[in-house]
């Protein structure tokens, strides 16, 4: 898959097909001991992002899928920081990369399609706003979740307390799920990434360009699975990202 941008128009759109994807790949992690830290971080932010919007679907009976995705994440989550600390720890570059490669290889959304809205979202700031793809999905993505919590409350904990620890007592569901959000926020931010869009000096100039850009490929696209999105929605989103 690649993703194709016209500075010009503005537009970012995901590209792939069944015949560009390889019969089989070697991946080595020597060849990675050279990706710098910021971009590791990113990787990092990407690889996670990706099962995220995997996770998020309206889908009945994924018990596998869903433990998948956790595996993943556990495993990212209690890998990154040891990788950021040693860039060329051969064992740590393995893990990291095994885990990328398993969180978009279609393993984890078999026998459905996943939400993608953050993924669409980011497209539409990065084309408007030259920003590292990552540095984005760290800012808008725990928004989103925030955002989207009242669909499903339960799959949002379950998630949580699959990726983090949590104490439960007393708490409700979604006091548990947000906990876990900010938990989420926090982790990356901790790696080096950003937070808000003001990180990149982005303010409110041009949110209503990249809400018209992002709400047109969510409904062409056929992406925002888990909950629809309009135009309406992608500004709240931007705006509490701000």
């Amino acid at each position: 898959d690649s993703v194709i941008t016209n500075w010009e128009t503005n537009e970012k759109y995901v590209w792939g097909s069944d015949v560009t994807h390889p019969k089989f790949s070697i991946l080595d992690p020597e060849n990675t001991f050279s990706v710098p830290e910021n971009q590791t971080v990113y990787g990092i932010v990407d690889m996670m992002s990706h099962v995220f919007e995997q996770y998020f679907h309206n889908v009945e009976n994924t018990p596998l899928q869903d433990r998948m995705c956790f595996a993943v994440l556990q495993t990212v989550i209690e890998t990154a920081p040891k990788l950021l600390e040693d860039l060329q720890n051969y064992e740590h570059r393995e893990t990291i990369l095994y885990a990328g490669t398993i969180a978009l290889n279609g393993t984890l959304q078999m026998g459905y399609f996943g939400d993608w809205a953050s993924h669409t979202m980011e497209h539409a700031v990065s084309a408007v706003y030259d920003i590292p793809h990552a540095g984005g999905l760290a800012i808008l993505f725990p928004n989103w979740m925030r955002y989207t919590l009242d669909t499903n409350v339960s799959r949002f904990k379950a998630l949580m307390l699959n990726m983090f620890d949590i104490d439960t007592e007393g708490k409700t569901d979604k006091d548990i799920a947000l906990e876990g959000i900010d938990k989420l926020s926090a982790f990356w931010t901790s790696l080096g990434a950003p937070s808000r869009l003001a990180d990149y000096g982005i303010g409110e100039e041009k949110l209503e360009l990249i809400a018209d850009i992002a709400a047109k490929e969510i409904e062409h696209g056929g992406f925002a699975n888990f909950q629809k999105l309009n135009k309406d929605d992608v500004l709240a989103i931007l705006r509490a990202s701000l």
